[in-house]
């Protein structure tokens, strides 16, 4: 995968890429966040797979652009993100399924 690709189309569950040499590939959306005024969007190339991408999401001349989080440090603030909003996702549902 690519440091910069253009963001081609962005759907609630899918967000199709164009990297560098041209070529289009399809990713599903995990979660979509922000942190700091900045948006993140972490991309799995399909529900079976392990492997999570985290995006940070910028503009430029050509419209939205994702930009690999690649910085060590950035990437630890997107996970420990993603872990709480997890945890209060858990934490929500346990609540729901619980009765008074």
């Amino acid at each position: 995968m690519k440091e910069k690709v253009t963001l081609v189309d962005m759907e609630e569950e899918t967000i199709s890429l164009i990297d560098d040499e041209g070529n289009e590939k399809d990713y599903e959306v995990v979660i979509r966040f922000d942190i700091d005024n900045k948006e993140y969007v972490l991309l799995s190339e399909d529900e079976e797979s392990d492997d999570v991408y985290a995006f940070l999401i910028t503009e430029d001349e050509e419209g939205q652009v994702l930009m690999q989080v690649e910085d060590e440090a950035e990437f630890a603030l997107v996970a420990e993100a993603y872990d709480e909003l997890m945890d209060e996702m858990e934490e929500d549902d346990e609540d729901e399924g619980k009765t008074e």
